[in-house]
């Protein structure tokens, strides 16, 4: 009982802000229904394992939910790693984010080139 009302908990504060955010970048690229459906999927297949680590790891819990409710993490970063599901929708997604210029511009996560350290700092002025 007390894990379900938490693992509801990492889905209001973590998991759904990720699937919104995540799904408003891809339908303003305008990607197909598909990968929106398999990034919902996604968001939901990783609620259990998130849910497990916010349990296991307080700090993190707390770290994420404020990097999630302030724009400074990106969904594939918390949602990626989470299953083999999540991983093939992220890979899916990022082709449409990439070429047609869905990246946030602050966006430090593994999908931005030149962006390794964190937002603001660049290597060579990238």
């Amino acid at each position: 009982m007390l894990q379900d009302l938490f693992t509801f908990l990492v889905g209001v504060f973590i998991v759904d802000p990720l699937q919104s955010e995540m799904n408003e970048r891809l339908a303003q690229i305008r990607a197909p229904q598909a990968v929106i459906a398999e990034m919902r999927s996604c968001a939901e297949a990783s609620l259990p394992n998130i849910a497990n680590r916010a349990l296991a790891e307080p700090g993190w819990a707390i770290a994420t939910t404020l990097n999630v409710w302030t724009g400074r993490t990106a969904p594939e970063e918390v949602l990626g790693g989470t299953s083999a599901q999540c991983n093939a929708a992220i890979k899916a997604a990022r082709v449409y984010l990439e070429s047609r210029g869905g990246v946030r511009p602050n966006d430090c996560s593994a999908i931005v080139p030149g962006c390794l350290f964190g937002p603001n700092v660049r290597i060579n002025g990238t």
